[in-house]
Protein backbone atom coordinates (compact mmCIF):
# COMPACT_ATOMS: atom_id res chain seq x y z
CA UNK A 1 0.00 0.00 0.00
CA UNK A 2 1.25 3.86 -0.79
CA UNK A 3 1.31 5.13 2.47
CA UNK A 4 3.48 8.36 1.31
CA UNK A 5 1.90 11.68 1.90
CA UNK A 6 1.87 15.07 -0.13
CA UNK A 7 4.54 16.36 2.93
CA UNK A 8 7.02 13.77 1.86
CA UNK A 9 7.56 15.06 -1.39
CA UNK A 10 8.16 18.88 -2.76
CA UNK A 11 5.39 20.46 -4.39
CA UNK A 12 4.78 20.73 -8.03
CA UNK A 13 5.49 24.46 -8.37
CA UNK A 14 8.62 24.39 -6.01
CA UNK A 15 9.78 21.44 -8.25
CA UNK A 16 9.15 23.52 -11.32
CA UNK A 17 11.77 26.24 -9.80
CA UNK A 18 14.65 23.86 -9.22
CA UNK A 19 14.38 22.00 -12.25
CA UNK A 20 13.81 25.16 -14.88
CA UNK A 21 14.00 23.90 -18.94
CA UNK A 22 11.73 21.10 -17.99
CA UNK A 23 7.59 21.32 -17.91
CA UNK A 24 6.76 18.24 -15.66
CA UNK A 25 3.04 17.15 -15.89
CA UNK A 26 1.36 18.29 -12.41
CA UNK A 27 0.86 14.64 -11.42
CA UNK A 28 3.15 12.07 -10.84
CA UNK A 29 3.06 9.08 -13.38
CA UNK A 30 3.78 6.95 -10.31
CA UNK A 31 4.73 7.47 -6.49
CA UNK A 32 6.80 5.03 -4.06
CA UNK A 33 7.88 5.59 -0.40
CA UNK A 34 11.60 6.70 -1.69
CA UNK A 35 10.42 8.29 -5.44
CA UNK A 36 8.08 9.63 -7.76
CA UNK A 37 8.23 10.04 -11.55
CA UNK A 38 6.99 12.51 -13.79
CA UNK A 39 6.49 13.38 -17.32
CA UNK A 40 7.96 16.26 -18.37
CA UNK A 41 8.73 17.66 -21.50
CA UNK A 42 12.92 19.12 -22.06
CA UNK A 43 12.17 22.87 -23.48
CA UNK A 44 15.74 23.07 -24.40
CA UNK A 45 15.67 20.15 -26.46
CA UNK A 46 13.71 20.53 -29.17
CA UNK A 47 10.46 19.71 -26.23
CA UNK A 48 12.44 16.37 -25.86
CA UNK A 49 9.86 14.29 -23.95
CA UNK A 50 11.82 13.05 -20.44
CA UNK A 51 10.56 11.19 -17.81
CA UNK A 52 12.09 12.95 -14.60
CA UNK A 53 12.98 10.59 -11.27
CA UNK A 54 13.14 12.48 -8.07
CA UNK A 55 14.07 11.70 -4.59
CA UNK A 56 11.66 11.67 -1.59
CA UNK A 57 12.66 15.46 -0.04
CA UNK A 58 12.37 13.77 3.29
CA UNK A 59 14.78 10.94 2.14
CA UNK A 60 17.24 13.25 0.63
CA UNK A 61 19.04 14.57 3.37
CA UNK A 62 19.52 11.68 4.79
CA UNK A 63 22.93 10.31 4.35
CA UNK A 64 22.02 6.46 3.69
CA UNK A 65 19.27 7.14 1.25
CA UNK A 66 20.91 10.13 -0.48
CA UNK A 67 24.48 7.90 -0.83
CA UNK A 68 21.93 5.01 -2.38
CA UNK A 69 20.39 7.34 -5.27
CA UNK A 70 23.75 8.77 -5.96
CA UNK A 71 24.92 5.76 -6.75
CA UNK A 72 22.23 4.63 -8.60
CA UNK A 73 22.48 7.57 -10.95
CA UNK A 74 26.72 5.99 -11.20
CA UNK A 75 25.92 2.60 -11.76
CA UNK A 76 23.55 3.55 -14.97
CA UNK A 77 26.03 6.38 -16.16
CA UNK A 78 28.31 3.96 -16.43
CA UNK A 79 26.52 0.89 -17.66
CA UNK A 80 26.51 1.91 -21.05
CA UNK A 81 24.85 -0.94 -23.18
CA UNK A 82 21.76 -0.76 -25.68
CA UNK A 83 19.57 -2.75 -23.32
CA UNK A 84 20.05 -0.79 -20.23
CA UNK A 85 18.14 2.53 -19.57
CA UNK A 86 20.71 5.97 -19.53
CA UNK A 87 20.73 9.05 -17.85
CA UNK A 88 20.46 12.18 -20.08
CA UNK A 89 21.15 14.50 -17.19
CA UNK A 90 21.25 14.18 -13.10
CA UNK A 91 21.56 16.27 -9.56
CA UNK A 92 25.18 16.43 -8.17
CA UNK A 93 26.34 15.50 -4.59
CA UNK A 94 25.71 19.24 -3.48
CA UNK A 95 22.25 19.30 -4.95
CA UNK A 96 19.12 19.86 -2.31
CA UNK A 97 16.90 17.98 -4.62
CA UNK A 98 18.04 14.63 -6.05
CA UNK A 99 17.03 13.21 -9.20
CA UNK A 100 17.68 11.96 -12.59
CA UNK A 101 16.07 12.49 -16.06
CA UNK A 102 15.76 9.51 -18.46
CA UNK A 103 14.30 9.27 -22.01
CA UNK A 104 10.98 8.32 -21.34
CA UNK A 105 9.65 5.04 -22.91
CA UNK A 106 6.75 3.72 -24.87
CA UNK A 107 5.57 0.93 -22.55
CA UNK A 108 7.04 -1.24 -19.66
CA UNK A 109 6.14 -4.74 -19.38
CA UNK A 110 3.70 -5.17 -15.94
CA UNK A 111 1.69 -3.33 -18.36
CA UNK A 112 1.70 -5.08 -21.44
CA UNK A 113 1.07 -8.24 -19.08
CA UNK A 114 -2.25 -6.84 -18.04
CA UNK A 115 -3.74 -7.80 -21.48
CA UNK A 116 -2.24 -11.24 -20.83
CA UNK A 117 0.78 -13.54 -21.42
CA UNK A 118 2.99 -12.59 -24.59
CA UNK A 119 3.63 -14.98 -27.82
CA UNK A 120 6.84 -16.90 -27.61
CA UNK A 121 8.16 -14.74 -30.08
CA UNK A 122 8.32 -11.49 -28.46
CA UNK A 123 8.95 -13.54 -24.80
CA UNK A 124 12.38 -14.27 -26.62
CA UNK A 125 12.86 -11.61 -27.54
CA UNK A 126 12.41 -9.41 -24.60
CA UNK A 127 13.98 -12.25 -22.34
CA UNK A 128 17.03 -12.08 -24.66
CA UNK A 129 17.39 -8.53 -24.64
CA UNK A 130 17.32 -8.25 -20.82
CA UNK A 131 19.28 -11.28 -20.42
CA UNK A 132 22.42 -8.95 -22.51
CA UNK A 133 21.34 -6.46 -20.38
CA UNK A 134 22.17 -8.15 -16.99
CA UNK A 135 25.47 -9.92 -18.34
CA UNK A 136 26.36 -6.77 -19.19
CA UNK A 137 26.20 -5.52 -15.58
CA UNK A 138 27.57 -8.72 -14.09
CA UNK A 139 30.58 -8.76 -16.06
CA UNK A 140 30.95 -5.13 -14.90
CA UNK A 141 30.52 -6.03 -11.54
CA UNK A 142 27.29 -4.88 -10.60
CA UNK A 143 23.91 -7.32 -9.31
CA UNK A 144 20.46 -5.60 -10.19
CA UNK A 145 18.68 -7.18 -7.57
CA UNK A 146 15.47 -6.40 -8.31
CA UNK A 147 14.23 -7.22 -12.41
CA UNK A 148 10.87 -7.55 -12.30
CA UNK A 149 8.37 -6.69 -15.40
CA UNK A 150 7.83 -2.92 -13.78
CA UNK A 151 12.01 -2.27 -14.90
CA UNK A 152 11.80 -3.67 -18.03
CA UNK A 153 10.37 -0.87 -20.48
CA UNK A 154 10.00 -0.47 -24.12
CA UNK A 155 11.29 1.99 -26.49
CA UNK A 156 10.57 2.46 -30.61
CA UNK A 157 10.55 -0.48 -32.40
CA UNK A 158 10.14 -2.89 -29.42
CA UNK A 159 13.55 -2.38 -28.17
CA UNK A 160 13.81 -3.71 -24.91
CA UNK A 161 15.62 -1.46 -21.66
CA UNK A 162 16.53 -2.91 -18.16
CA UNK A 163 16.12 0.27 -15.68
CA UNK A 164 16.06 1.05 -11.80
CA UNK A 165 19.21 0.64 -10.23
CA UNK A 166 17.86 1.47 -6.80
CA UNK A 167 18.67 -1.54 -4.66
CA UNK A 168 21.48 -2.71 -7.23
CA UNK A 169 24.95 -3.60 -5.38
CA UNK A 170 28.28 -3.95 -7.28
CA UNK A 171 30.63 -6.36 -5.92
CA UNK A 172 32.93 -4.86 -4.65
CA UNK A 173 31.10 -1.96 -3.17
CA UNK A 174 29.42 -1.38 0.10
CA UNK A 175 26.19 -2.84 0.44
CA UNK A 176 24.17 0.29 0.90
CA UNK A 177 20.72 -1.71 1.61
CA UNK A 178 20.30 -0.91 5.53
CA UNK A 179 20.88 -3.82 7.66
CA UNK A 180 17.23 -6.09 8.00
CA UNK A 181 15.75 -4.59 4.55
CA UNK A 182 14.22 -6.79 2.40
CA UNK A 183 15.60 -6.64 -1.07
CA UNK A 184 13.40 -6.68 -4.45
CA UNK A 185 10.02 -7.87 -5.03
CA UNK A 186 8.43 -10.56 -3.69
CA UNK A 187 7.54 -13.57 -6.14
CA UNK A 188 10.49 -12.27 -8.65
CA UNK A 189 13.77 -12.15 -6.13
CA UNK A 190 15.51 -15.33 -4.93
CA UNK A 191 15.11 -16.07 -1.34
CA UNK A 192 18.84 -15.31 -1.05
CA UNK A 193 18.81 -11.65 -2.16
CA UNK A 194 15.30 -11.06 -0.70
CA UNK A 195 16.44 -11.48 2.78
CA UNK A 196 19.67 -10.28 2.32
CA UNK A 197 21.24 -13.90 2.40
CA UNK A 198 23.59 -13.23 -0.40
CA UNK A 199 27.34 -15.16 0.38
CA UNK A 200 29.94 -12.34 0.33
CA UNK A 201 31.84 -12.04 -3.00
CA UNK A 202 35.28 -14.12 -2.97
CA UNK A 203 37.70 -11.80 -2.78
CA UNK A 204 40.01 -10.36 -6.66
CA UNK A 205 43.15 -8.57 -7.38
CA UNK A 206 42.86 -5.18 -6.76
CA UNK A 207 42.69 -2.96 -9.71
CA UNK A 208 41.26 -6.05 -11.67
CA UNK A 209 37.53 -5.59 -13.50
CA UNK A 210 35.66 -8.21 -11.24
CA UNK A 211 33.16 -9.76 -13.20
CA UNK A 212 30.34 -11.24 -10.84
CA UNK A 213 30.72 -15.00 -10.26
CA UNK A 214 27.92 -17.54 -11.29
CA UNK A 215 26.90 -17.49 -7.63
CA UNK A 216 26.71 -14.13 -7.55
CA UNK A 217 25.10 -13.74 -10.60
CA UNK A 218 22.06 -16.75 -9.79
CA UNK A 219 19.68 -13.99 -7.88
CA UNK A 220 19.13 -12.02 -11.18
CA UNK A 221 19.14 -15.33 -13.02
CA UNK A 222 16.23 -16.45 -10.30
CA UNK A 223 14.17 -12.73 -11.44
CA UNK A 224 14.71 -13.18 -15.33
CA UNK A 225 12.98 -16.93 -14.94
CA UNK A 226 10.23 -15.78 -13.05
CA UNK A 227 9.78 -13.14 -15.28
CA UNK A 228 9.52 -15.30 -17.76
CA UNK A 229 7.30 -17.56 -16.36
CA UNK A 230 4.73 -14.04 -16.25
CA UNK A 231 5.59 -13.87 -20.01
CA UNK A 232 4.74 -17.30 -20.70
CA UNK A 233 1.34 -17.62 -18.65
CA UNK A 234 0.31 -13.93 -18.26
CA UNK A 235 0.61 -14.30 -14.76
CA UNK A 236 3.00 -13.99 -11.78
CA UNK A 237 5.06 -16.57 -10.19
CA UNK A 238 2.99 -18.40 -6.99
CA UNK A 239 -0.14 -15.75 -7.99
CA UNK A 240 -2.79 -17.94 -6.72
CA UNK A 241 -0.83 -17.67 -2.75
CA UNK A 242 -1.20 -15.19 -1.17
CA UNK A 243 1.97 -13.44 0.00
CA UNK A 244 3.11 -15.39 3.14
CA UNK A 245 1.87 -18.81 1.20
CA UNK A 246 3.87 -17.51 -1.74
CA UNK A 247 7.55 -16.80 0.50
CA UNK A 248 6.77 -20.02 1.51
CA UNK A 249 6.83 -22.12 -1.86
CA UNK A 250 9.30 -20.01 -2.81
CA UNK A 251 11.80 -21.12 0.55
CA UNK A 252 10.49 -24.65 0.00
CA UNK A 253 12.13 -24.50 -3.68
CA UNK A 254 8.68 -25.49 -5.74
CA UNK A 255 8.83 -23.63 -9.05
CA UNK A 256 5.90 -23.00 -11.05
CA UNK A 257 5.00 -24.94 -13.95
CA UNK A 258 4.65 -23.19 -16.98
CA UNK A 259 2.20 -26.03 -18.45
CA UNK A 260 -0.28 -25.78 -15.80
CA UNK A 261 -1.28 -22.60 -17.22
CA UNK A 262 -0.41 -23.34 -20.29
CA UNK A 263 -1.31 -26.72 -21.74
CA UNK A 264 -0.33 -26.02 -25.14
CA UNK A 265 2.84 -25.18 -24.74
CA UNK A 266 6.05 -27.39 -24.89
CA UNK A 267 6.76 -29.09 -21.46
CA UNK A 268 10.53 -27.83 -22.01
CA UNK A 269 9.76 -24.86 -20.75
CA UNK A 270 8.97 -26.04 -17.34
CA UNK A 271 12.45 -27.50 -17.45
CA UNK A 272 13.61 -24.06 -18.44
CA UNK A 273 11.99 -22.08 -15.48
CA UNK A 274 12.47 -24.70 -13.11
CA UNK A 275 16.22 -24.26 -13.87
CA UNK A 276 16.29 -20.95 -13.55
CA UNK A 277 14.28 -20.65 -10.39
CA UNK A 278 15.90 -23.58 -8.34
CA UNK A 279 16.01 -23.22 -4.97
CA UNK A 280 20.39 -23.55 -4.96
CA UNK A 281 21.72 -20.22 -6.61
CA UNK A 282 24.11 -23.04 -7.62
CA UNK A 283 22.02 -25.22 -9.93
CA UNK A 284 20.62 -22.24 -12.17
CA UNK A 285 22.38 -20.97 -14.76
CA UNK A 286 25.26 -19.70 -14.64
CA UNK A 287 24.52 -16.53 -16.66
CA UNK A 288 21.69 -14.78 -18.30
CA UNK A 289 22.47 -15.31 -22.07
CA UNK A 290 22.56 -18.93 -20.96
CA UNK A 291 19.18 -19.16 -19.90
CA UNK A 292 17.57 -17.80 -22.61
CA UNK A 293 19.59 -19.57 -25.70
CA UNK A 294 17.87 -22.48 -23.46
CA UNK A 295 14.53 -20.86 -23.55
CA UNK A 296 15.44 -20.02 -27.70
CA UNK A 297 16.37 -23.80 -27.79
CA UNK A 298 12.62 -24.91 -26.13
CA UNK A 299 10.54 -22.93 -28.88
CA UNK A 300 12.89 -23.73 -31.60
CA UNK A 301 13.75 -20.69 -32.29
CA UNK A 302 17.44 -20.16 -33.82
CA UNK A 303 20.02 -17.60 -34.72
CA UNK A 304 20.02 -15.38 -31.62
CA UNK A 305 23.17 -14.65 -30.77
CA UNK A 306 26.07 -16.02 -28.56
CA UNK A 307 25.91 -18.00 -25.82
CA UNK A 308 28.12 -18.40 -23.15
CA UNK A 309 28.88 -21.62 -21.84
CA UNK A 310 28.94 -22.11 -18.26
CA UNK A 311 29.30 -24.90 -15.68
CA UNK A 312 27.93 -28.54 -16.47
CA UNK A 313 27.95 -27.43 -20.23
CA UNK A 314 31.64 -25.99 -21.15
CA UNK A 315 33.42 -29.30 -21.38
CA UNK A 316 30.85 -31.06 -23.21
CA UNK A 317 30.54 -27.59 -25.55
CA UNK A 318 34.37 -26.78 -25.85
CA UNK A 319 35.81 -31.31 -25.55
CA UNK A 320 36.80 -31.23 -29.17
CA UNK A 321 37.32 -34.87 -30.82
CA UNK A 322 40.49 -34.56 -32.02
CA UNK A 323 44.40 -33.47 -30.38
CA UNK A 324 44.50 -30.25 -31.96
CA UNK A 325 45.53 -27.93 -29.40
CA UNK A 326 42.96 -24.81 -29.51
CA UNK A 327 44.75 -21.56 -30.76
CA UNK A 328 45.71 -18.70 -28.90
CA UNK A 329 45.20 -14.79 -29.60
CA UNK A 330 46.48 -11.93 -27.54
CA UNK A 331 43.46 -9.19 -27.97
CA UNK A 332 42.43 -5.98 -26.43
CA UNK A 333 41.06 -2.56 -27.94
CA UNK A 334 44.21 -2.07 -29.87
CA UNK A 335 43.58 -5.43 -31.46
CA UNK A 336 41.12 -4.45 -33.56
CA UNK A 337 41.51 -2.44 -36.52
CA UNK A 338 40.73 1.39 -36.32
CA UNK A 339 38.14 1.47 -38.78
CA UNK A 340 36.39 -1.71 -38.16
CA UNK A 341 36.05 -1.09 -34.32
CA UNK A 342 35.08 2.61 -35.47
CA UNK A 343 32.67 1.77 -37.68
CA UNK A 344 30.83 -0.87 -35.24
CA UNK A 345 30.71 1.89 -32.28
CA UNK A 346 29.14 4.25 -35.17
CA UNK A 347 26.43 1.03 -35.67
CA UNK A 348 25.82 1.06 -32.23
CA UNK A 349 24.97 4.31 -31.42
CA UNK A 350 22.99 4.40 -34.71
CA UNK A 351 20.59 2.44 -33.13
CA UNK A 352 20.85 3.54 -30.20
CA UNK A 353 19.62 7.12 -31.20
CA UNK A 354 16.86 5.45 -33.39
CA UNK A 355 16.13 3.36 -30.66
CA UNK A 356 15.34 5.81 -27.97
CA UNK A 357 13.34 8.34 -30.80
CA UNK A 358 10.42 7.15 -28.52
CA UNK A 359 12.36 7.53 -25.13
CA UNK A 360 11.70 5.65 -21.87
CA UNK A 361 9.72 5.92 -18.96
CA UNK A 362 10.57 4.81 -15.19
CA UNK A 363 7.04 3.10 -14.20
CA UNK A 364 6.74 2.99 -10.40
CA UNK A 365 7.84 -0.02 -8.20
CA UNK A 366 4.75 -2.31 -7.76
CA UNK A 367 4.47 -4.35 -4.50
CA UNK A 368 4.21 -7.39 -6.28
CA UNK A 369 24.98 -24.96 -14.08
CA UNK A 370 24.29 -25.55 -17.43
CA UNK A 371 23.65 -23.28 -20.61
CA UNK A 372 22.33 -25.97 -22.66
CA UNK A 373 25.26 -24.74 -24.92
CA UNK A 374 25.44 -26.73 -28.83
CA UNK A 375 28.44 -28.67 -29.18
CA UNK A 376 31.00 -27.96 -32.12
CA UNK A 377 30.63 -30.93 -34.96
CA UNK A 378 32.74 -32.03 -37.45
CA UNK A 379 32.81 -28.86 -40.11
CA UNK A 380 31.84 -31.86 -43.00
CA UNK A 381 28.72 -32.38 -41.32
CA UNK A 382 25.52 -30.39 -42.12
CA UNK A 383 23.72 -32.19 -39.08
CA UNK A 384 22.93 -30.07 -35.89
CA UNK A 385 25.73 -29.95 -32.75
CA UNK A 386 24.50 -32.82 -30.17
CA UNK A 387 22.90 -32.02 -26.87
CA UNK A 388 25.33 -31.29 -24.51
CA UNK A 389 26.18 -33.63 -21.53
CA UNK A 390 24.98 -32.11 -17.97
CA UNK A 391 27.80 -33.76 -16.17
CA UNK A 392 30.27 -31.03 -14.13
CA UNK A 393 33.37 -31.55 -12.84
CA UNK A 394 34.20 -30.42 -9.67
CA UNK A 395 35.45 -27.20 -8.59
CA UNK A 396 39.56 -26.33 -8.23
CA UNK A 397 40.21 -25.32 -4.81
CA UNK A 398 43.13 -25.58 -2.73
CA UNK A 399 46.64 -26.12 -4.71
CA UNK A 400 44.95 -28.44 -6.87
CA UNK A 401 45.96 -28.67 -11.16
CA UNK A 402 43.64 -29.82 -13.20
CA UNK A 403 44.63 -29.88 -16.77
CA UNK A 404 41.05 -29.84 -18.51
CA UNK A 405 39.26 -27.00 -20.31
CA UNK A 406 38.13 -24.06 -18.08
CA UNK A 407 34.43 -22.62 -16.97
CA UNK A 408 33.16 -19.35 -16.52
CA UNK A 409 34.70 -17.74 -13.64
CA UNK A 410 37.69 -19.97 -13.25
CA UNK A 411 42.15 -19.56 -13.80
CA UNK A 412 44.34 -20.35 -15.05
CA UNK A 413 48.09 -20.93 -14.84
CA UNK A 414 50.82 -20.10 -17.56
CA UNK A 415 50.68 -23.45 -19.05
CA UNK A 416 51.15 -24.89 -22.86
CA UNK A 417 47.81 -26.95 -22.04
CA UNK A 418 44.86 -25.39 -20.40
CA UNK A 419 45.51 -25.84 -16.06
CA UNK A 420 42.86 -24.62 -14.57
CA UNK A 421 43.77 -23.81 -11.02
CA UNK A 422 41.83 -21.98 -7.71
CA UNK A 423 41.50 -18.35 -8.19
CA UNK A 424 43.25 -17.63 -5.15
CA UNK A 425 46.35 -19.94 -5.59
CA UNK A 426 49.63 -18.24 -6.63
CA UNK A 427 49.98 -19.80 -9.90
CA UNK A 428 46.60 -18.09 -10.98
CA UNK A 429 47.56 -16.20 -14.36
CA UNK A 430 44.18 -16.01 -16.34
CA UNK A 431 41.12 -15.25 -15.27
CA UNK A 432 38.23 -16.57 -17.54
CA UNK A 433 35.41 -14.19 -17.60
CA UNK A 434 33.27 -15.40 -20.65
CA UNK A 435 32.71 -18.04 -22.81
CA UNK A 436 30.86 -18.09 -25.95
CA UNK A 437 29.75 -20.99 -28.40
CA UNK A 438 29.06 -20.73 -31.92
CA UNK A 439 29.52 -16.91 -31.65
CA UNK A 440 28.62 -14.45 -34.33
CA UNK A 441 31.34 -13.63 -36.92
CA UNK A 442 31.23 -10.00 -38.28
CA UNK A 443 34.43 -10.02 -40.18
CA UNK A 444 34.90 -13.87 -41.78
CA UNK A 445 37.32 -12.27 -43.92
CA UNK A 446 39.80 -12.44 -40.97
CA UNK A 447 41.35 -16.10 -39.84
CA UNK A 448 42.42 -14.96 -36.42
CA UNK A 449 38.99 -13.64 -35.51
CA UNK A 450 39.80 -10.14 -34.42
CA UNK A 451 36.57 -8.48 -34.74
CA UNK A 452 34.44 -11.85 -33.31
CA UNK A 453 36.47 -11.71 -30.44
CA UNK A 454 36.09 -7.77 -29.87
CA UNK A 455 32.25 -8.41 -30.25
CA UNK A 456 31.98 -11.63 -28.12
CA UNK A 457 34.25 -10.62 -25.25
CA UNK A 458 33.06 -7.39 -24.30
CA UNK A 459 34.91 -4.70 -27.25
CA UNK A 460 35.89 -0.94 -25.73
CA UNK A 461 36.47 -0.50 -21.87
CA UNK A 462 39.24 -3.07 -20.57
CA UNK A 463 42.12 -4.90 -21.94
CA UNK A 464 41.37 -8.70 -22.77
CA UNK A 465 42.70 -11.62 -24.22
CA UNK A 466 41.30 -14.95 -25.95
CA UNK A 467 41.47 -18.38 -27.22
CA UNK A 468 39.99 -19.71 -29.93
CA UNK A 469 38.73 -22.83 -32.14
CA UNK A 470 37.56 -22.69 -35.36
CA UNK A 471 36.54 -25.86 -37.57
CA UNK A 472 39.65 -25.12 -39.50
CA UNK A 473 41.68 -25.59 -36.89
CA UNK A 474 40.17 -28.68 -35.87
CA UNK A 475 41.01 -30.43 -39.29
CA UNK A 476 44.61 -28.87 -39.41
CA UNK A 477 43.78 -26.52 -42.76
CA UNK A 478 43.29 -23.13 -43.63
CA UNK A 479 40.80 -20.81 -42.75
CA UNK A 480 37.72 -20.57 -45.74
CA UNK A 481 35.76 -17.54 -44.93
CA UNK A 482 33.14 -19.23 -46.72
CA UNK A 483 32.38 -22.37 -45.43
CA UNK A 484 34.28 -22.18 -42.14
CA UNK A 485 32.76 -21.36 -38.78
CA UNK A 486 34.23 -20.82 -35.24
CA UNK A 487 33.45 -23.09 -32.54
CA UNK A 488 34.15 -20.87 -29.05
CA UNK A 489 35.93 -18.13 -27.20
CA UNK A 490 37.30 -18.43 -24.15
CA UNK A 491 37.85 -14.65 -22.81
CA UNK A 492 39.86 -13.87 -20.53
CA UNK A 493 41.88 -11.25 -18.61
CA UNK A 494 45.74 -11.34 -17.41
CA UNK A 495 45.50 -11.45 -13.07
Amino acid sequence: MDDTTSSTFLPWSELTGLLPGYRLDQEPVSTTNMSRVYLAVDTRLHHRKVAIKIMADYLASHAGYRKRFLREIQLMAGLEHPNIAYIITAASEEDRLLYFVMPRAEADLRTRLKAGPLDLSETAHTVGQIAAALDHAHDHGVLHRDVKPGNILFGAGGHVYLSDFGVAKTRSGEDLTAVGETIGTRRYTAMEVFNGETTAPEPRTAGLLTPATAVERAGDVYSLGAVLYHCLTGRRPFDELDDIAAEAAQRDGGAPRVTESRPDLPETLDTVVAKAMHLDPAARYHTCEALASDLNRAIGRSGVGPVPASRGTTVTALGASDDTPPTVASSGRTAVSAPRRIGMIATMVAAVVVAFTAGLFVPDRDADGASGAETPTDPASSESPAAPDESAPPPVTGDEQVERYPMEGECLMEAEDYTVVACDSPEADEYVFKIVTDPEDPNPSQPDHDDAAWLACGGEGFDYHYYWRDSAIAVGREWDPETDRIYYFICYRNL
